[in-house]
């Protein structure tokens, strides 16, 4: 995981697949991060490298945008993958913030 910010934009990179094992450790750091540039207005979750979002991963993404629209802030997905996207057009992620492609 990793966190780096640039022009205004919070970059969040798992680097991993959004599992059960994984969510609660990506959470605390993921918040932490929030917590820790609160004068970002864009947070940008990469998608690069995700294969596998189990459900627990599916309610850390959308814990992450309901946190972010609390405070204001636009939220959305870059670099997702076909396995990715999948899962994104299931739950229809891309009606409630943008998912771009790779």
């Amino acid at each position: 995981m990793k966190a780096f910010t640039e022009d205004g934009t919070l970059f969040l990179v798992p680097e991993t697949d959004l599992v059960a094992s994984r969510v609660e450790e990506m959470r605390t750091f993921f918040m932490n991060q929030l917590k820790s540039f609160p004068e970002e207005r864009v947070v940008v979750l990469d998608a690069s490298g995700i294969d596998i979002v189990d459900s627990l991963g599916v309610n850390l993404i959308i814990g992450l945008y309901k946190h972010t629209a609390s405070e204001l802030k636009a939220f959305r997905i870059v670099n997702a993958e076909e396995k990715f996207l999948k899962v994104a057009n299931f739950f229809r992620f891309a009606s409630i913030f943008p998912v771009e492609s790779r």
